[in-house]
């Protein structure tokens, strides 16, 4: 998978028709974002291929072959590999989309034809992408403990260890984050600090509550935190020095 624009998607070929074969491949070569792996005469050599991992993300497939018929054939594909079916009979267009083929391509086949459905496929394949790149940054945040809040009509999910402070603004909070990226959300002080993890964040100050972990120096009267003087009020001193003193030594011992 391609995190940019740019996508390339490998390839193979099976035919059983050496000509048929080699017109095929010069149609792959001619497509910047297709990459040939390997072509086939023998249905039976790519299933050998596939079965050492050497799958490719796309199929272009003949379907009357003598060893196994590329219906069949299809039926053994690993998930992640894509069939487009090549045949001189249209009566195999329905079986072939039966079995989620991608396209059909009517033989003889022209260049384009064949990029017409080399350009959809891309298409797809590039969905594909995005959809797979959202349900990894679900997960991920699902795996990490997170903080859900209402910021604007949305809401977002921001891991507790990205959190480095929290500022309050009358009825708004503010959240800043490690990277430097902030979150406003409408919530008051006192219920904000009821969804943090007790252990690791800490009021200072009427308006601050902080990331322990995020502390990089102590004074007698402010903290520093992602190079910012936070103030500590008189209440909170005592309990904020202990805290992270005691989070220093655990961090010694690990």
């Amino acid at each position: 998978m391609t995190t940019n624009e740019q996508r390339t998607i490998t390839c193979a070929i099976i035919e059983d028709e050496p000509l048929e074969l080699h017109l095929m491949e010069e149609y792959v070569k001619r497509t910047p974002f297709l990459q040939l792996t390997q072509s086939y005469l023998d249905s039976e050599l790519f299933l050998l291929d596939i079965q050492k991992g050497n799958a490719p993300d796309l199929l272009f497939s003949d379907i009357q072959m003598p060893q196994i018929n590329g219906i069949e054939l299809s039926k053994l594909l690993p998930e992640n590999t894509k069939v487009v079916f090549t045949t001189a009979y249209s009566q195999y267009a329905i079986e072939g989309f039966k079995v989620n083929a991608l396209d059909y391509l009517l033989k003889p086949i022209s260049y384009d034809d064949f990029l017409v459905a080399a350009e959809k496929i891309l298409l797809w394949f590039k969905k594909e992408d995005k959809l797979q790149q959202a349900d990894n940054l679900i997960k991920k945040h699902e795996q990490r403990p997170s903080l859900q809040i209402k910021t604007g009509r949305q809401t977002e999910l921001i891991p507790f260890d990205e959190i480095v402070r929290i500022e309050g603004l009358k009825d708004y909070i503010r959240i800043f984050r490690k990277d430097g990226s902030k979150s406003i959300s409408l919530m008051r002080m006192k219920n904000i600090l009821q969804l943090l993890p007790e252990n690791d964040f800490k009021r200072i100050h009427k308006s601050h509550i902080i990331n322990i972990s995020a502390i990089t120096a102590c004074g007698s009267n402010y903290v520093i935190v992602n190079g910012k003087q936070i103030p500590v009020s008189n209440q909170y001193r005592k309990d904020i020095k202990e805290k992270w003193l005691l989070y220093l030594d655990t961090i010694k011992k690990i």
